[in-house]
């Protein structure tokens, strides 16, 4: 993705949005046992000294469950890719807690050890704290500057986060930051083919990345009958894999039968692979 302050004045206009919140339960002490209650809605909290907001449907069948951390986009309020991305529709149907943290500025810091890892690593931590978290399928998902800062995720946070997946980025390294992380991790990148802010030359050089940082063989399992491509790239080194999917559309979230789409097959690849 170009840098936030070259993003056109159309962008700009069109992540406009807000949403209400409400507050949230307080985080609870060590002592005290996890729960599964639900949130009234998406509803404030605070990790490592900045807000975040969390939705837990009601429903969920036991515990623990999974936690997918949800990244917007730069110069994009945390409502407006919730709505956007319909993330917490699916979290009541797919049974799992989501969390949308906001970036400090107008844009993710995607170098190497930047405050915004450790700040999602405290937001993961302080859902924890209170609901029934799986350790072993925390996962995220980004959108343009979130799907950058998703990338640094699997880097530099692989410790934490099991699988990530980028919508419409491309790699942190792009910036020349390094990136090296501590296992193989799966990763789902998901792109469209008439980008014309995150190229899409870029985001296959993404792909090629972690391609050969995760050891993956070079011919993938294709699947016929796609507008564009979709490919999955495995087993790679410690059976994890790279989910490459093309979309016809442009640099905006897919809406109208690829929104279902891109959500249905996010989760699938999440789903598949857990912290080992």
């Amino acid at each position: 993705m170009l840098h936030p302050r070259k993003l056109a004045g159309a962008v700009l206009a069109f992540l406009l949005g807000t949403g209400p919140v409400v507050a949230g339960p307080p985080p609870a002490s060590a002592s005290t046992a996890c729960t599964l209650a639900p949130t009234s809605g998406t509803v404030a909290r605070e990790a490592a000294g900045r807000a975040y907001h969390v939705n837990v449907p009601p429903g969920l069948p036991g515990a623990p469950v999974p936690l997918l951390l949800s990244l917007h986009g730069a110069l994009q309020p945390y409502a407006l890719h919730e709505r956007e991305t319909r993330w917490s529709d699916s979290a009541a149907a797919k049974h799992f807690i989501v969390a949308y943290p906001s970036a400090a500025g107008p844009a993710w810091d995607a170098d190497r050890r930047s405050g915004d890892v450790a700040y999602l690593r405290a937001v993961v931590e302080d859902v924890s704290r209170t609901w029934c978290v799986d350790p072993h399928r925390v996962h995220v998902e980004g959108f343009s500057s979130g799907a950058n800062m998703s990338a640094r995720l699997a880097c530099d946070a692989s410790d934490v986060f099991a699988s990530v997946a980028a919508y419409a980025g491309v790699s942190p390294a792009f910036t020349g930051s390094p990136c090296t992380p501590d296992r193989p991790i799966s990763v789902g990148l998901f792109h469209s083919d008439g980008d014309l802010i995150s190229l899409p030359p870029l985001a296959v050089a993404h792909r090629n990345e972690w391609l050969q940082r995760n050891g993956c063989p070079a011919t993938p399992v294709t699947e016929p009958g796609v507008p564009v491509e979709a490919a999955v790239y495995g087993p790679c080194r410690a059976g994890v894999q790279v989910v490459w999917r093309v979309y016809r559309g442009t640099h905006f979230w897919p809406g109208d039968g690829d929104r279902a789409d891109i959500a249905e097959r996010m989760w699938a690849f999440f789903a598949r692979n857990p912290l080992p």
